[in-house]
């Protein structure tokens, strides 16, 4: 072998240990080079992460409570003009029930009648509670009971029905009127009269102004109105006609409360559930519970300033409206709209200045309603949709939650009810 290519070998060979430890050096370098490339990605993502997702926080907020201004109708059932006469509307499970003096009909959020149930009434009344209704002849006798799926029961009340109350299973509570007395007496959902009642003689328990059932058709809260030494007051009356309530006494009472409505008109009582309930009197509402069946408690007292125009409540909640006195002078509002949970605690106080002659709950909104104008709240008391109709409006009710696209509402009209979108 020559010097020369014994030279080159060695050169080969230096070439091959030198590039050789490079190339065991590179992975780490580049393992290390990529961590601190990781790190400073990191860094700067992390910030840029939480920007995002507060901005998109921000952005969903404000518009899941911003104010609608859009409307659209879905679909529309029309009725005949006879039909449309002399017609009242009132939310039923899912939908609405067109009442007249002439039957009853059941239209479902889908626009689709469910059954329609004949009649000849001059004056109906009527009470819902959940998936059953009464249907009764103010100052007659004809009694009808349904549900969801039509006709569950038919009786005759043997006095002049005045008002009636529903429970929840289909119990119904009739409030029926002679000369000198006033008798609440009780019919199975089949319309069987139970000879159960509660007879008071106005000239000494007074006047019943209101009445309602517990959802298990068990309890019943009454208001009564009476004259002591030329003064009107008022008693609120509690009864259990389970066999508790019969243990207490002939007459059923559990509890009875005077002095807290001493000067007062108590003019509306109703069961939110069966242990809690409300009653309104000029001047503010008490809450009560019959968690304990025996022994009725008043839990919270609310005054209200100003005249109660109107009330309405589902089976959580409780809306007033009434007069601001408070700041109306300020350009606030002459009018205040509030809402309570079933416990009593207020949720909102609000001065609005739009009078509605007419104020429903329905799902998760407060409507506010007369001839072709009406207002949707939702229970943040929040303004969120002001509406005009070219029809008279008789009623309207929720049809769905409201969500970022907006919200569904059922409208009735003197011979139609339109589904509509607002967003």
């Amino acid at each position: 072998m020559s010097d020369q290519e014994r030279e080159s070998r060695k050169r080969k060979l230096k070439e091959n240990v030198i590039f050789g430890e490079k190339e065991k050096e590179n992975p780490e370098e580049e393992e290390q080079e990529g961590r601190s490339r990781a790190s400073v990605r990191k860094k700067l993502s992390l910030p840029l992460v939480f920007l995002l997702l507060f901005f998109l926080g921000l952005l969903f907020f404000f518009y899941s409570k911003r104010r609608f201004s859009r409307i659209s109708t879905r679909w529309t059932t029309a009725f005949s003009d006879k039909e449309g006469s002399s017609q009242e509307y009132f939310s039923f499970a899912d939908g609405v029930v067109k009442l007249s003096k002439d039957g009853a009909s059941y239209l479902s959020k889908t626009g689709k009648l469910i059954w329609n149930q004949a009649y000849e009434m001059g004056s109906p009344v009527v009470s819902i509670n959940g998936d059953f209704m009464a249907i009764g002849e103010k100052s007659g006798s004809k009694l009808f009971i349904l549900s969801t799926s039509g006709l569950v029961g038919q009786g005759e009340s043997p006095l002049p029905i005045e008002k009636l109350s529903i429970s929840g299973k289909g119990v119904v509570y009739a409030l029926l009127s002679d000369k000198d007395s006033t008798y609440i007496t009780v019919f199975s959902k089949e319309g069987r009269n139970l000879d159960i009642g509660i007879r008071s003689v106005m000239s000494g328990d007074g006047f019943p102004m209101d009445f309602s059932t517990s959802k298990d058709g068990e309890e019943l809260l009454v208001a009564f109105s009476y004259l002591e030494q030329s003064v009107l007051k008022s008693r609120v009356v509690f009864y259990n006609f389970s066999s508790l309530g019969k243990n207490v006494g002939a007459d059923r009472v559990v509890g009875g409360f005077t002095d807290n409505f001493s000067g007062k008109i108590v003019g509306r009582v109703h069961f939110f559930t069966n242990e809690e309930s409300f009653v309104a009197y000029n001047g503010g509402l008490s809450f009560f519970s019959t968690r304990v069946k025996t022994s009725p408690e008043e839990k919270k007292q609310e005054g209200i300033e100003g005249t109660i125009r109107m009330i309405c409540y589902n089976d959580s909640y409780l809306a007033v409206f009434a007069d601001n006195t408070k700041d109306a002078d300020k350009g606030k509002g002459n009018y205040r709209l509030l809402l309570f949970r079933k416990s009593g605690e207020r949720l909102f106080d609000k001065p609005i200045s739009y009078m509605g002659s007419k104020m429903e709950i329905s799902g998760d909104k407060i409507f506010l309603y007369q001839e072709k104008t009406y207002q949707v709240y939702d229970f943040s008391g929040r303004l969120r949709y002001n509406g005009t109709t070219e029809d008279s409006l008789y009623y309207l009710r929720s049809a769905s939650d409201f969500n970022l696209g907006g919200t569904e509402l059922m409208l009735c009209f003197p011979n139609k009810v339109e589904r509509v979108r607002i967003q």
